[in-house]
């Protein structure tokens, strides 16, 4: 239901408007979900899924909202809830808000019989093997002719030129197009279609510049390792395969957890991936005698680092870590953010001491594994040390 305000002063396409939408539209956010995800209930529930079991056997419409700036969807489980919604929200949005909703846009879609588009997408629902309707969503036709188009086009920059940074950018199209559409259902199936009319032109275009080997990148081993598909190099580079692709659910946001109520920030803390006391101390805490770029980047690093120890991953603790400088300060290194790293102080022991029984001693403190002496060899070699060898 994409939405219409008179006398707007935001341009359409502008960024301001998708903040500006946000901001007006939190208020519907919240008014959908107290008709169902939080409405409040007389018994506390463990878990949500025993009260929706519970909410549904009373006259509660169950809906639930979708939307990305102000386009967004509502799902209902019959046609005649989503009459008596649609009418609502449109009330609602008038009354409440002021705005009006786009009539040739918003309508309201059976999805057993039709897809329905949204942000790249089209969605259905389909009955399965529980005889329970579920989920089928794809790539809308004209978001794939896009990626085929954008493949293609990257491909011809190779053939003219095929330099390390053309290479990454056929790359980068593939995984971030993956990464985008990963969250429908039959993602797999659009992929494939797209490899289907995009590999004919990359293997006759590049024919006489393919490499007949070259090495792998850490990210193609990390994400693409267990495919086994037909191996391509150019400049000994080798190119993301693009139906290497598999279904993910997305992440669904509790709409409880805000900052503007006692209960959301309550819930923020409990999720916080650091020590906000730490946090705080730090920003009351600079380090005298450094600069003022050091000490904002040594918070930036805490919360950067979800308050871990980048060698050895251990959780950090006052007055046992440390900012190291990577390059160090001796040897030209600054303050840059990209200079500093935070560890603990066995970890930065290891990294300065040549004794070998110190060596010794906070190895056994900081109990490191292969990925993590591997790091600290690199810090050890650009500090002007020898490698420790684990026996």
């Amino acid at each position: 239901m994409p939405l219409v305000k008179n006398g707007c002063v935001s341009p359409e396409g502008g960024i301001l408007s998708p903040l500006l939408a946000n901001v007006v539209l939190n208020e519907l956010d919240w008014w959908i979900a107290s008709q169902w995800d939080i409405f409040p209930t007389t018994h506390k529930y463990n878990q949500n899924s025993t009260k929706f079991r519970a909410i549904k056997k009373t006259k509660l419409k169950e809906i639930r909202i979708v939307r990305y700036a102000d386009d967004f969807k509502i799902m209902c489980k019959d046609h005649i809830t989503a009459q008596k919604i649609f009418k609502a929200v449109k009330m609602w949005l008038k009354e409440r808000l002021s705005l009006e909703i786009s009539k040739d846009k918003s309508k309201i879609t059976n999805l057993r019989k039709n897809y329905s588009g949204f942000l790249g997408f089209k969605l259905k629902v389909r009955k399965g093997k529980n005889n329970k309707y579920t989920n089928r969503s794809h790539m809308l036709d004209k978001a794939k002719t896009n990626v085929v188009k954008k493949l293609k086009d990257a491909v011809r920059i190779i053939q003219k030129s095929p330099s390390d940074k053309n290479i990454h950018l056929y790359n980068s199209i593939v995984l971030g197009t993956q990464n985008y559409y990963r969250i429908a259902t039959m993602v797999n199936h659009d992929f494939s279609e797209i490899a289907f009319k995009v590999n004919p032109s990359l293997e006759c275009r590049t024919k006489n510049i393919r490499s007949p080997s070259g090495n792998n990148s850490k990210l193609y081993n990390a994400r693409y390792g267990e495919y086994t598909f037909k191996p391509m190099f150019i400049a000994k580079i080798r190119l993301y395969p693009i139906p290497a692709i598999k279904y993910e659910s997305s992440m669904q946001k509790d709409p409880t957890i805000c900052r503007y109520t006692e209960a959301g920030r309550l819930k923020i803390h409990d999720n916080l991936r650091f020590n906000p006391n730490i946090l705080r101390y730090l920003m009351r805490n600079p380090v005298k005698g450094r600069s003022v770029e050091f000490n904002d980047n040594r918070i930036s690093l805490y919360y950067g680092q979800n308050g871990k120890c980048a060698i050895s991953g251990k959780i950090l603790e006052i007055g046992r870590m440390i900012v190291h400088h990577i390059i160090l300060v001796c040897n030209g290194g600054t303050d840059k953010y990209d200079n500093l790293i935070f560890v603990t102080e066995e970890v930065h022991h290891l990294i300065h001491d040549r004794d070998p029984l110190v060596l010794a001693k906070y190895m056994k403190l900081a109990k490191l594994n292969k990925k993590g002496l591997e790091k600290l060899n690199k810090l050890r070699i650009k500090a002007g040390n020898d490698i420790i060898v684990n026996n």
